[in-house]
């Protein structure tokens, strides 16, 4: 089947649109694409490096094989993760599926959909501001997307940890551990059991945030966790807020992270104003501490 493929570029803009070729292989002795995508990337390497005009952009399809991951595909298609990660509009290492098609560039740099509203590109936006972007069309999932491209540029050290791994901002904006995650005995009801986050010192009416993007699954309130939110969040992660005095958001509502949820109590089964801050996946509990942004309070 002819696939058609067109790259057009006009006052220093891109537009890429049409049916982009699919490489099937990752070697060049099977797949004559997967040659030419590594000539090309190794030629606008060569040009940047020599300070030459930089050859035109182009795009190719590529879907992933048993095993694969979005760091073995990048060193594959001889581009930064980061790169990979943009174009195809992940903003965590998890969203990458062998299930899917990927974009693959024949140039390094940064990708950023100028439709999305996520908490994660609004960061690289921001510290995007003072460099230079080509205007992008490209067909993600047969949508057209307008795309900011960032010409050879990557993520900082901060960003690409963040992409790497599930870290999320804190709950408040101090963090003094009053009971760790772990097993204890219950401090009201004096049972040995699993305490499955970690309780924060707060006075009552102090601040909580949402710890990433999501939307709320539930609100309400518990004998033993008194008024509690929970976020859904993305890669089957949910996030926990107990013993609250005030609830700030309703069920199915969109959050960004950092935002203002609900505000610290002392309800339910507890000793003292304090927060109970949970995380799971898929439902098993984790040691948010474990999870949580360093050096970020």
């Amino acid at each position: 089947m002819k696939q058609l493929f067109l790259v057009l570029l006009v006052m220093n803009s891109y537009v890429v649109f049409g049916q982009y070729p699919l490489i099937s292989e990752t070697s060049n002795f099977r797949d004559r694409l997967f040659k030419q995508q590594q000539i090309e990337t190794e030629s606008w390497y060569y040009n940047e490096a020599q300070g030459m005009a930089l050859p035109p952009l182009s795009i190719y399809r590529y879907k992933p094989k048993k095993g694969d991951t979005l760091i073995m595909l990048s060193a594959a298609f001889n581009l930064p993760l980061d790169t990979l990660a943009t174009i195809n509009g992940f903003e965590n290492i998890g969203d990458f599926s062998e299930d899917k098609e990927i974009l693959v560039p024949s140039a390094p740099g940064l990708y950023i959909y100028k439709d999305s509203r996520s908490s994660w590109m609004e960061n690289l936006r921001g510290s995007l501001k003072d460099q230079t972007a080509l205007t992008i069309i490209l067909n993600l999932n047969n949508e057209k997307h307008e795309v900011d491209y960032y010409q050879g540029m990557t993520l900082s050290s901060q960003q690409r940890t963040r992409f790497v791994l599930p870290l999320f901002l804190s709950p408040l904006k101090e963090r003094i551990i009053t009971s760790a995650y772990g097993y204890r005995n219950h401090p009201v009801t004096g049972v040995w059991g699993l305490h499955k986050g970690t309780d924060y010192r707060a006075s009552v009416g102090s601040p909580v945030f949402s710890c990433a993007d999501g939307f709320v699954l539930s609100t309400g309130e518990l004998e033993d966790y008194g008024k509690f939110i929970i976020l859904q969040h993305k890669n089957g992660y949910t996030s926990m807020y107990s013993h609250l005095s005030k609830i700030l958001v309703e069920r199915n509502q969109r959050i960004l992270e950092g935002v203002k949820i609900a505000e610290t109590g002392n309800t339910g089964l507890s000793t003292g104003p304090h927060l109970h801050f949970e995380i799971r996946q898929y439902n098993k509990t984790v040691d948010p501490e474990n999870l949580l942004l360093k050096g970020q309070e």
